[in-house]
């Protein structure tokens, strides 16, 4: 019992302390969520513009790529 309160009590510190997550204004965490996403489809793509020398930019290929949050 007292672990469970113990992770409980951690869990809402933690959300507390997590930058600026609201249980008020949910669209502000999506665009929280949104940011996030973008950030890792931006890395996936450096990932593999690096290591597979695949460029999503390059207008020879006939392939329409959009982003995650479109």
């Amino acid at each position: 019992m007292r672990n469970t309160v113990a992770v409980l009590l951690l869990a809402v510190i933690g959300f507390g302390l997590s930058g600026c997550f609201s249980f008020v204004d949910w669209q502000h965490n999506l665009n929280h969520f949104r940011a996030w996403n973008e950030d890792l489809d931006r890395m996936h793509r450096s990932i593999d513009r690096f290591f597979f020398n695949y460029d999503y930019d390059d207008p020879s290929r006939d392939i329409e790529y959009e982003s995650p949050n479109t």
